[in-house]
């Protein structure tokens, strides 16, 4: 393979990683649910979807070949064949087949993503380095719609109206006042954090690590840690604004783990490792401090507002509904993207914004595809998990935390395609000092 083809085919890749974020789409299957607009039910292509595609036609030959390699010599591969022919054969008597055939092309995708990653081999600094610029955007689009405190729609970003006034629009309430969550470019608050606790660990990762190899040729070390810490923190703010609890915890439970690495290492002495949870802490200190109202509507006993009460009894609602579901389906599954369609059958005459698909995704894979699928799915997280990079296994701890508390890893595509991108990154090439 040439060098020039080479290049642009790594450009492609990091702005594919770059435009993950990204929510501009062409809606091609847009069916209703009691009369309603179902969001889950919607089909779409992406802007990067497109480059995803050029890569994959792109390096297709070579793709082949690490498929036949991979099936041979990779057990978590092989249970990956598994989970996504069974996918395609639930899909068989889905309730809504179309849109389990869907979502087993977006599970191929993913597959062909760690691909692409096996063959192109691409730095990870520069992966981060895209996510980071990338999470910076949507920092700071998420502090613009809170400090005006509303969100216009745009269809070239695949932005929805969120006023504040409106029924849905996620906000805190208490006798303070009302306040609109970050959105950022994403479809909830918690994706916006989820997100940015990804592409804040990324920043992390290359300031812990400025002493790279080659970074002198694209920038002065000087000038990129002062780059690095400024969008830090900007990330740091568009993360507290989101309110996002699941996404405070499981940041603030993985920036611990990656600093504490170094109290027992040669650079123990060197504070310097520990800045970024320091700056963290303080960050979301100043944050509550000023935005002590709504903080307080988001964690204080007493004062979570009839709001917070109301989520986390939909919460509960929501297990209720899925054990309802798994009574008659635990064996066989729904099919892929089909919770909310089978919820709808099993408990009619609600308005389609009502089903919501359970925030526990093993309770939604065990529901999609059935106790086999269930297993096949972790078993093949449990052999990437056994062969992870040490020096990168900290991406894992955040995810592996959210899944508990929501179901964007398995219901957004751009969150489904980074979870993809974390489970790769191994392939990648690490920058060594």
């Amino acid at each position: 393979m040439k060098w020039p083809v080479k290049k642009i085919q790594l450009s492609l890749f990091y702005l594919l990683v770059f435009f993950l974020p990204w929510q501009t789409r062409y809606i091609f299957y847009e069916p209703l649910l009691n009369g309603g607009v179902w969001e889950y039910g919607k089909l779409s292509l992406y802007s990067w979807d497109i480059i995803l595609f050029i890569l994959i036609v792109w390096l297709w030959p070579h793709i082949r070949q690490e498929l036949i390699v991979l099936f041979k010599q990779s057990r978590a591969w092989s249970f990956f064949i598994m989970l996504a022919s069974l996918a395609f054969l639930i899909g068989g008597w889905a309730y809504d087949p179309i849109l389990s055939l869907y979502w087993g092309i977006r599970l191929l995708c993913g597959g062909a993503l760690w691909l692409i990653l096996r063959i192109l081999k691409p730095k990870i600094s520069l992966i981060f380095l895209s996510l980071a610029l990338a999470g910076t955007f949507q920092a700071i689009w998420g502090l613009g719609q809170f400090v005006v405190q509303d969100i216009p729609a745009n269809k070239w970003l695949g932005v929805a109206a969120h006023p504040i006034t409106q029924a849905g629009t996620s906000v805190l309430l208490n006798e303070g006042g009302r306040w609109l969550r970050a959105y950022g470019g994403q479809a909830h608050p918690n994706i916006l954090g989820g997100l940015l606790v990804i592409t804040s660990l990324a920043t992390v990762w290359l300031i812990v690590n400025l002493k790279i190899k080659n970074w002198h040729f694209i920038i002065s070390q000087k000038i990129l840690k002062r780059g690095l810490w400024f969008i830090y923190i900007l990330q740091l703010v568009g993360l507290f604004l989101a309110f996002s609890r699941a996404a405070w915890l499981a940041f603030f439970i993985s920036l611990s783990l990656f600093v504490g690495r170094f109290w027992n290492s040669k650079i123990k002495n060197n504070l310097s490792q520990f800045m970024p949870l320091v700056a963290a802490v303080i960050i979301f200190i100043i944050m509550g401090t000023v935005l002590w109202q709504p903080t307080r509507a988001r964690l204080i006993g007493d004062s979570v507002s009839r709001l917070e009460k109301q989520a986390i009894e939909e919460r509960i609602r929501g297990m209720t509904e899925s054990k309802s579901l798994l009574g008659a389906n635990w064996w066989r599954g729904v099919g892929l993207g089909n919770y909310t369609k089978a919820l709808a059958i099993y408990s009619p005459g609600y308005q389609s914004y009502v089903y919501q698909p359970v925030h526990n995704i093993f309770l939604l894979i065990l529901t999609e595809l059935g106790l086999v699928g269930l297993v096949l799915w972790i078993l093949f997280i449990w052999h990437i998990f056994k062969i992870y990079k040490p020096a990168l296994i900290i991406f894992l701890v955040p995810i592996g935390i959210t899944v508990f508390f929501d179901h964007y890893w398995w219901t957004s595509a751009s969150m489904w395609l980074l979870f993809w991108l974390v489970i790769a990154l191994p392939e990648g090439e690490l920058d060594s000092s």
